[in-house]
């Protein structure tokens, strides 16, 4: 299926092609289309197994991916925290799978302007421990959910614009949601780092460590800017390590960058 789209479908091939160029810029041009096209086989997979949620939690098919006990004890011993992941693997999993071991958790989803495919996505996420919430429901929503015992799953490496911080992605200056690490010093919930990478054998492999806030700046802002810092440098190597699974096609660094390149 991803094949297919990569040839009838281009659209955000020539963005894929900038990012993947400013992020490894030895690549020539012959290898970074052999990445952007594994990128589309891998996502066709990933689109397949996302409409297959329902059988997921349906039928427990915990023989498809592995967690380690030492994740799992993770979210145990706490009541409640925040899942910080980006555009990599298979996110769309994370929430569901955790469910199968009865771990609650919200999921922050953006809005679609169709309102029948906003609906029909958001029905495949649900699951028996895993709600969604809209992005523009508000932090007090999302706060109260963390307080009640739920994981809130943030998903923050897209472009926040002036509303987010400054850190550096593969050396250029990115602009990074404030949202989990707002929400950490108003609760001080732990942040745990996860990401569902896809396997060799077709298996989903998923893993979580808990982010390291210690010797945070004592002014607010500072804090939030120094947790981005450290959220950006682990993207950043699990980027590297599987570059294939990473979603090139947001237009992730500052928006002159993508000025000259054309729509497709």
């Amino acid at each position: 299926m991803g094949s297919i789209i990569y040839y009838i479908y281009p659209r955000g091939k020539s963005i894929a092609m900038k990012n993947i160029e400013i992020a490894f810029p030895s690549y020539d041009i012959k290898k970074r289309t052999n990445l952007i096209y594994a990128c589309y086989r891998h996502y066709g997979m990933v689109l397949v197994d996302f409409l297959r949620l329902p059988k997921l939690e349906k039928k427990n098919q915990k023989g498809v991916f592995n967690i380690s006990s030492k994740s799992l004890e993770l979210f145990r011993k706490n009541k409640g925290g925040i899942i910080l992941t980006g555009h990599m693997g298979n996110w769309e999993y994370i929430g569901p799978i955790l469910s199968l071991y009865n771990i609650k958790s919200v999921g922050v989803a953006l809005i679609q302007k169709n309102s029948h495919s906003n609906k029909f996505f958001n029905k495949l996420r649900i699951s028996k421990n895993m709600k969604i919430v809209p992005v523009n429901c508000g932090s007090k929503v999302m706060i109260q959910h963390i307080k009640d015992g739920h994981y809130l799953g943030l998903i923050s490496d897209q472009n926040a614009g002036e509303r987010g911080t400054e850190s550096l992605f593969f050396n250029k200056p990115v602009s990074v949601p404030k949202g989990a690490a707002a929400f950490h010093l108003k609760t001080n919930a732990p942040i745990l780092l996860g990401f569902c990478i896809l396997c060799k054998n077709l298996n989903y492999k998923l893993s979580f460590h808990e982010m390291n806030l210690k010797g945070l700046p004592s002014n607010s802002d500072n804090a939030i800017m120094e947790i981005n810092h450290r959220f950006t440098k682990v993207l950043e190597e699990i980027v590297k390590k599987y570059p294939e699974q990473y979603f090139w096609f947001h237009r992730k660094w500052k928006r002159n960058i993508y000025k000259d390149i054309s729509r497709y």
